[in-house]
């Protein structure tokens, strides 16, 4: 059985409820380093911005993938290396590489407006899945 096999068995409904908790206060965060000076550098769109809506469906698999792993009982150490090929995997599969991520984030720490939209848009999704009856 494979590593990604293993992110499969665990249900969704039961992922989103720790998810959500954890992205709001993770939303809080988010904007009050926001809102800190980040520099004198411009906010300046980077090159491969990935729209909102790319954003949402990109942390959504995210936090379902590191909630899958936290779910394991696996030390915090050991489950990271086991997260970094699934996340290496699902930025392979949208074309987006580890600079362009980064890049993502640090400009839409700058815009906490855009921020927000994002995080918010994250939890109703979350929300809708947990609400959804579990597939067969």
């Amino acid at each position: 059985m494979s590593i990604l096999e293993l992110f499969l068995m665990y249900r969704t409904v039961i992922l989103t409820k720790g998810v959500k908790e954890s992205l709001r206060s993770f939303k809080v965060i988010f904007i009050i380093v926001a809102l800190l000076p980040l520099g004198c550098g411009s906010k300046e769109k980077p090159e491969g911005l990935l729209n909102q809506d790319e954003m949402v469906s990109l942390m959504v698999d995210v936090y379902l993938a590191e909630a899958r792993i936290s779910t394991t009982g696996i030390p915090r150490d050991s489950a990271s290396k086991l997260f970094e090929p699934y996340e290496n995997a699902l930025l392979a599969k949208r074309g987006i590489t580890d600079s362009i991520l980064q890049a993502n984030y640090a400009y839409y720490l700058q815009e906490p407006g855009e921020l927000e939209k994002i995080l918010d848009a994250v939890i109703d999704t979350l929300n809708l899945r947990e609400q959804r009856p579990p597939k067969p």
